[in-house]
C-alpha cells in the first residue's frame, strides 16, 4: 500500500512543493491502528524538522499504545481548502506521510523538538519559552515520525459550470 500511486497524476505534486507544505502547516492528523485493528485518527499539532515530523502529547494513552503494537503510521495535513460552491468544488493542497512512529527518548532531542514546538506554535520571549519548557517538558510526550513515503496534491484551479436550460 505504502508504494500505491496516487490515481489524480495531473493533482500530483514533486516532493520538495509536499515537503514546503510541511514546513508550512502546524496541524495535521495521525493515523494508527488502534484497537482491534480499528483505524484511530488523532488531530494534531506538530513540527517538521530535519525531515521528520514531530508531535507532542500525552505520555500514555490509546495512541501511544497503538504506536507500541504497530509503529506504521499515516500522517496526514491539508494546509489549504477552500470550497467554491458556485463551481461545485474545492480549491486545496494536501500531504501524506507514511513512515514509523516512536518515542523520543534522548535529553538532547528532546530539548531541540521542544524549542521548536513552542517557537512554531506560539509567539513568546525567549525567557518565557525557557520557563514553559521547564515546567511542563517532563509531562510532554513527543513522537518522532520517520518518512518513508511522502505524496501530496492539490487541485488549485477549477473550470466553471456551465449552467443548462
Amino acid at each position: 500500500m505504502i508504494d500505491r500511486p496516487i490515481r489524480r497524476k495531473d493533482r500530483q505534486l514533486p516532493r520538495e512543493e509536499a515537503l514546503d507544505l510541511l514546513k508550512q502547516g502546524v496541524y495535521g492528523v495521525l493515523s494508527v491502528t488502534g484497537d482491534e485493528g480499528w483505524p484511530y485518527g488523532v488531530p494534531m499539532h506538530y513540527v517538521f524538522l530535519e525531515g521528520e515530523l514531530y508531535l507532542h502529547c500525552a505520555k500514555e494513552g490509546h495512541m501511544l499504545e497503538s504506536i507500541a503494537r504497530d509503529d506504521r503510521v499515516c500522517f496526514t495535513v491539508v494546509p489549504r481548502h477552500q470550497l467554491v460552491p458556485d463551481h461545485i468544488t474545492a480549491l486545496y493542497e494536501s500531504v501524506m506521510v507514511f513512515g514509523t512512529a516512536a518515542l523520543v527518548e534522548e535529553a538532547d532531542e528532546r530539548q531541540k523538538v521542544l524549542e521548536a514546538l513552542v517557537d512554531r506554535l506560539a509567539q513568546v520571549s525567549p525567557e518565557i519559552k525557557t520557563q514553559y519548557i521547564r515546567s511542563k517538558g517532563a509531562r510532554t510526550g513527543l513522537v518522532r515520525i520517520r518518512p518513508a513515503r511522502i505524496t501530496a496534491k492539490a487541485s488549485r484551479a477549477f473550470l466553471p459550470v456551465t449552467k443548462r436550460m
